[in-house]
């Protein structure tokens, strides 16, 4: 069965396209079948996916009411598709309710700044509500994005997303040139930043959060 995987915060520059193309091409290195969907109208995610460098299907959709058919007719294709990630616009939208809907998993990026730790608690609640509207269960984990762990405000933050009991990766991605270099190169991140996206994905693992690796935890109604 594809799982969906959709990533989404409402504050803007959070970090979402990196996250999911990190996490998309180490999946395809690992044999996985995966399409994306750019819902973004910055369109940075079909940027680095037009560049053809990561062997995957990539979609734009702009048209809100079109993400479900078009999430449900990429779930019909012939071989299957083991995921679909789905990169959404830093703004709360009609569009980021489908996304959320579609999903068994919601990623949300939050980099080490009082505004993307607000905007990651409200994009969570968010989550549960939306969840809660469809009777249905969706996992929702905050990942820490572009920090330096040994700052006081990556502690603060963590810690005012601990104090409000929301769930986050223990693993994080830092500063690194790797993730800006693969949105011209149009494949994996290099070096310490691959280092750190393949921390995430083993994270996602061991919690069994992706089906792809035999982690079906959550079940998602159809």
């Amino acid at each position: 069965m594809t799982q969906v995987i959709s990533i989404v915060q409402e504050k803007g520059g959070a970090g979402k396209t990196t996250l999911l193309s990190s996490l998309a091409a180490l999946m395809v290195a690992d044999g996985a079948k995966i399409a994306v969907i750019d819902t973004d109208p910055q369109r940075h995610l079909e940027a680095w996916a037009m560049k053809e460098r990561t062997p995957l299907d990539w979609h734009y959709e702009e048209d809100d009411e079109r993400l479900i058919p078009t999430v449900k007719a990429l779930k019909g294709a012939e071989p299957p598709y083991d995921a679909i990630f789905i990169d959404t616009a830093g703004f709360k939208s009609a569009m980021s309710i489908y996304a959320i809907n579609a999903a068994s998993l919601v990623l949300i990026p939050s980099k080490a700044n009082e505004a993307d730790a607000k905007g990651a608690m409200r994009t969570h609640a968010h989550v549960q509500s939306v969840a809660e509207s469809m009777d249905k269960t969706i996992a929702s984990y905050v990942v820490m994005m572009d920090i330096d762990s040994h700052t006081n405000i990556t502690q603060s933050v963590i810690d005012a997303l601990d104090a409000q009991t929301i769930p986050r990766l223990e693993a994080m991605c830092g500063h690194r040139t790797g993730f800006k270099e693969m949105t011209s190169t149009g494949e994996l991140p290099t070096g310490p930043a691959k280092r750190e996206a393949q921390k995430i994905l083993a994270e996602l693992q061991y919690k069994k959060l992706l089906d792809y690796y035999g982690g079906a935890k959550w079940q998602k109604s159809a």
